[in-house]
């Protein structure tokens, strides 16, 4: 079988993305640094202490370091929700979101009102002593100069999979009808771990994934289906099982669920594992977990050269860890993880790029801004946001 050839560990945690999905991931910080010297007063790597002059601003707190649920604010009350009111929320390991398009029933769209291009070169790569120019006093005047007529273009949030429909199909659309077929090499691959934690064993369950075939006819009856080839790992020899054929998935009227221990066809309210839709001339794989599951699943990002490599799935020298889906939209630049850029001047944490967004809700406008990952100080662990934000009139 064929399987995806892994981005390298140093290049993954540094590279500007998905999240960026272009220009950046709003995948959110890769690596839990607890290193207590990652703030050093009002910025270098994002602190934000007082201001000695009045500031009509709110500052809220916004504890996200728990990663297995996302923490939301509602940046009309200023309070952290659990319902539908929210605007804005981060969840590690998954990303940034607005509760707009993918990420939620609500209206919420946004654009970039303010950003400081000097943080990043000619080749977008960070620039460590204009990130350290950066704090809460001085960005303050940007921030509070930025009306709701400061941008105009607003987005929703889109998905962003971890898969890509690149990865394992090939389209030729100069034939007719066009020829659809499974992609052979690397790229057609990848380390999947399960949903849930399997009673019996007390552990997840993993696979070598890849797509078998592909059957897509177009016309009065389209039809698109695919194959998985399966090797299951198996915790009791520390092997991978010999490689077994997955149901067809026939996707051509409905997304179908896939579950991998079972290896069968399931509904959206089992532990479904893999599901896979039309969407356009995109075919989706999703995973179940980060933004498109309530499950816990990912696809393992690899130390070794391949996923055909890998020894035992649950090591971490040779899978780094497992990611869910995420989104993209307003919150996926400038940063490669959104609002934060990660390893400026080679410290290996995340610096907010103090960019400035437009929030809009229906009829109702807010600002705000990222400005530590660290707590008010910076001494606190990854995940300790502090968000400074006001609503428009």
């Amino acid at each position: 079988m064929n399987i995806k050839t892994p981005i390298n560990l140093a290049l993954f945690i540094s590279a500007s993305l998905l999240v960026s999905a272009c220009g950046g991931n709003s995948g959110s910080d890769k690596k839990d640094n607890n290193d207590s010297s990652s703030g050093n007063g009002d910025g270098g790597g994002g602190s934000s202490s007082g201001d000695a002059v009045a500031d009509p601003s709110t500052y809220t707190k916004l504890n996200a370091t728990n990663a297995t649920k996302p923490s939301r604010l509602d940046l009309l009350s200023g309070h952290i929700v659990t319902d539908d009111s929210w605007h804005f929320g981060y969840q590690k390991y998954v990303g940034f979101s607005v509760n707009g398009g993918h990420s939620g029933s609500g209206k919420v769209e946004g654009c970039i009102a303010h950003k400081y291009d000097a943080i990043f070169d000619k080749e977008k790569k960070p620039v460590a002593s204009e990130f350290k120019k950066l704090t809460k006093t001085s960005t303050k005047k940007d921030f509070e100069a930025v009306t709701k007529t400061s941008c105009t273009t607003m987005i929703k949030d889109t998905l962003r999979t971890e898969i890509k429909t690149s990865d394992w199909l090939d389209a030729d659309p100069t034939q007719s009808p066009p020829v659809f077929a499974a992609k052979t090499g690397d790229s057609n691959g990848w380390i999947i771990r399960s949903s849930n934690i399997d009673a019996a064993t007390s552990s997840y369950h993993y696979a070598r994934i890849s797509v078998k075939s592909v059957e897509v006819v177009l016309g009065a009856n389209t039809s698109r289906k695919i194959t998985l080839s399966i090797e299951n790992w198996n915790a009791e020899t520390a092997t991978f099982n010999t490689a077994v054929d997955s149901p067809v998935l026939d996707f051509s009227d409905s997304r179908v669920f896939y579950d991998m221990e079972s290896n069968a066809i399931v509904t959206e309210s089992d532990n479904w594992d893999l599901s896979v839709k039309v969407e356009g001339h995109n075919y989706p794989i999703q995973v179940n977990g980060g933004a498109s599951g309530k499950g816990n699943g990912g696809v393992g990002k690899l130390i070794s050269t391949n996923a055909n490599t890998v020894t035992d799935p649950t090591k971490t020298d040779q899978v780094y860890k497992y990611f869910g889906d995420s989104v993209e939209g307003l919150l996926s630049k400038p940063g490669n993880y959104g609002p934060f850029q990660y390893n400026v001047g080679k410290q290996h944490k995340m610096w907010p790029t103090f960019t400035t967004y437009l929030i809009k809700d229906a009829e109702r406008f807010y600002k705000m801004q990222v400005i530590s990952n660290y707590g008010e100080d910076g001494t606190l662990k990854s995940g300790n946001l502090v968000i400074r934000h006001s609503e428009l009139n």
